[in-house]
Parts: C-alpha cells; structure tokens; sequence
C-alpha cells in the first residue's frame, strides 16, 4: 500500500537566503554563534545607557572576530534601538574592552544584550555591565545575572547559532579559569566550522568516465549518498551531513562539470551522471547504499534505482522531473531554462541544456525500481504537482511527502523538518 504524508511544518529558528534557479538553491552562508539575555528597562524610558565587557579572540586567521551587542525591544514586540555589531567586530589577540551607548527607547518593555562571534575559533568574554543615565553624567548600574561569569559559564544566559547552513560542527560554553579578564572566571566560547564541499580531510578524488570526480565522506554505518541539484555542490549538502553522518556513513559528491569534479566537454546527461555514480561506488567498494537527491541529484537517485537497482536500498527524491517539456514545471519555470540554455556564459549554457532536453523517462519505466522510494517536493515546487504525483504513483513502493509553505528549496528553508521526515523514511523496516 502507497503511503501519502502530510506534516505540519515545525518552527525555524535558522533563515537563510536563496539565489532563484529552476534545479538548485545557493546559501548564503552565515556563521555566528552568540550568546544572550534580557534585562527589563520599561522603568528607564528615554534614558541613555552604557553596555560594556571586555573580549579575547584566538582564531586561526584574521576572520575570527567577536563582539557584543545591544537591542532594545518595545512593548508590541517590535525592535527599538539597536547597536551595529559589524563597528566593533574585530579580531583582538589581547582583552579589549569595549564600550556600546544607546537610547531606551519611549514604550521599551526589555534591552536584549549578550556576545557575538564569526567564525571559527576560542572566543573569551567577561565582566558585562549595563547602565543608565539617571542624571546627567550620573549612571547608575543594572544588574546582569551572571555578567561577570562567576558563577559559572552559561547560567543566567542562552546561547544559539545563525550558521546556514549548518556549517558547524558544534559550539560549546564552559568556565576560563586560567586567563580570565577579571576575578576567577570567564566565559570561553568555542565555535568549530567545518567548510563541507572544500574539506581537505574528509575529501577525495575518483577516476570516472575520464574525470575526476570529488566526493567527501563523513560518518560510520550504512551508507548515505546526497546528490545535489543542478549548479550545486557538496555545500549544499551542508544541513543533511551535519545532521545524518553521527547515524550513517554519508557519502557527498560533486556531480560533473560542478562543484570541484571535472569535466571532459562531453554533453551532460543524466545517464552519464548515473554511471559516474556507479563507477564511484564501485571504486570505494560501496555495494548499495540509500539515496538522497535535489532536483537534479533527484533525478540522478532515480535513475541509479532503474539501472543499478542493487546499488539502491532505498531512495528519496525532492523535486526531481521525469521529462523534459513544459508539462513537467510549473507555468514560466520551462521557458526560463530554454532563455538561459541560450546564455553567454558556457557553464550556465551546459547546465541549463542539461535540463532544457533530459530527461526522458516514461512514467511506466520507474515500475523497475522495486525498492522504497520517497518523493518529495514542496507545495511551491518549480515542479508542477501533477507531474509529482504522477511520478509517487508510478513507483510500487511509493511514498509521497509534500512539504506545506515550501518551494523547489524547501529541505534548505526547513532543514529540521527535512531532517525528521527523511530519517523517518530510511528508518523504516
């Protein structure tokens, strides 16, 4: 019996940004970690105030900054004054105190303050203090619960990340006893990036069809492939690796003539691109494995199970088409693909020929694969829903996940429902 999903979307608490393209999304990478907490200030309306705290930074190159911020929030929930921490995010070798000043707003209910870093590295802070000009030039000090650390690293604070995506492969908080700026403790800040799609430890080459064809590997157990959309790469992948290669032995590769693989100048199919698959399986000594792919990387995931099928345990799909006509997308998404198939730049022509004439598949033909297959797509997908259905009902062990609120992107806009909905699938029996 076919299986139909349909899942309420969960809250994000990451954004991210997306390049428009009919087969892919590029992030827009961000990566800060930061630290906070909420002080009312509804008594001190109108008032100036003074937040300072002293910093250290030791990163592995000049991108490792810090700094600390302010914002005051109002009582209707709207954002009031804040501070710009890009004026004093720096790259300090030794304690730096620095010193923010502000108005509290009329209707402010709470001033929100707290550390900011960027990028990779160990980040020290100390010694918060907050205060208000009750008179003019006299301050007076409000309390910060925990400001000076004393009491032991996060208590009184929360923490989070704006990595996107998540690039990250943890940030930690504890006590600095041996070096603290003041007293007998600072907090010490650890952030620890990994830079998926150019790691030179976990990457690698294969000889495929005459190219070089780069991978990374991650993780222990059953085998994991992702396959990226059209123009993509392996950082595209960066959610799903982070998220899946602590339960599998995640496998990432750049499709040719994308990422870092090579190309020869032969045209792009996605039979080729099948083959350059299986050939690097077949090299690594991967016997079969589940697979994952966007768009293009979808299409790739459902041809390995048509023509490798004892490669394949199981296979899930986002937006991936089965022919190449208008029929296929969404109305415009076609014509877009044959305006750009036609562009100057010769990547983008290859890349959007590709998809302007492959590929061209019969609904029947995906009755060979046998094995459990989940497509997906989101409510807003550049793919049309008919030709999505069309494509869950054809397959025998078919099932069908439809993302509410989510476009062609949609397991880069909500990568923790994503998560779940795809772990669920490759934990069934």
């Amino acid at each position: 019996m076919k299986t139909c999903k349909i899942i309420i979307p969960l809250a994000g608490l990451i954004a991210a940004a997306f390049l428009s393209n009919a087969q892919t999304a590029t992030p827009v990478v961000y990566r800060y970690a930061f630290f906070t907490q909420v002080i009312p200030v509804n008594q001190y309306e109108g008032k100036r105030f003074k937040l300072s705290a002293s910093l250290k930074v030791n990163g592995p190159d000049e991108q490792s900054a810090a700094t600390i911020f302010a914002q005051v929030k109002l009582r209707n929930g709207k954002p009031g004054f804040r501070t710009n921490p890009a004026q004093t995010l720096g790259n300090y070798k030794e304690w730096k105190t620095i010193t923010l000043t502000g108005k509290i707003d009329s209707d402010a209910s709470v001033i929100e303050l707290g550390g900011y870093t960027k990028e990779k590295g160990e980040f020290l802070f100390d010694s918060f203090e907050l205060q208000v000009e009750q008179t003019p030039d006299k301050w007076r000090s409000i309390v910060i619960p925990n400001g000076d650390f004393e009491q032991g690293g996060m208590q009184s604070w929360i923490s989070g990340t704006t990595a996107m995506p998540l690039q990250f492969d943890g940030v930690s908080y504890d006590s600095e006893r041996t070096h603290p700026f003041a007293g007998k403790s600072s907090l010490k800040l650890v952030a620890r990036y990994i830079n998926y799609g150019s790691n030179a430890d976990n990457g690698n080459y294969a000889t495929v069809n005459g190219i070089k064809l780069y991978y990374e590997t991650y993780g222990e157990g059953k085998p994991l492939v992702l396959l990226h959309g059209n123009g993509g790469s392996i950082a595209n992948q960066s959610a799903r690796i982070s998220f899946f290669k602590s339960k599998y032995k995640v496998i990432a590769i750049d499709s040719r003539a994308q990422g870092k693989s090579g190309d020869d100048g032969k045209e792009l199919t996605y039979d080729l691109m099948a083959d350059d698959i299986n050939q690097l399986l077949e090299q690594i000594h991967i016997d079969s494995a589940y697979f994952w792919g966007q768009s293009d990387g979808g299409i790739i995931a459902l041809e390995m199970g048509m023509r490798y099928p004892k490669k394949v345990k199981k296979l899930a799909a986002w937006g991936a088409n089965i022919q190449a006509d208008s029929s296929a997308f969404t109305p415009g998404i076609y014509k877009s693909i044959a305006v750009e198939a036609k562009s100057s730049d010769p990547r983008k022509r290859k890349l959007n020929t590709l998809m302007l004439n492959y590929p061209h598949l019969s609904f029947s033909a995906l009755s060979a694969i046998k094995v459990p297959a989940l497509v997906m797509a989101g409510d807003r997908d550049a793919i049309s829903p008919e030709h999505t259905l069309k494509i869950y009902q054809s397959l025998p062990k078919g099932q069908l996940f439809i993302m509410p609120g989510a476009t062609h992107s949609g397991a880069y806009e909500k990568p923790n429902l994503f998560n779940q909905v795809l772990q669920d699938f490759l934990n069934q029996p």
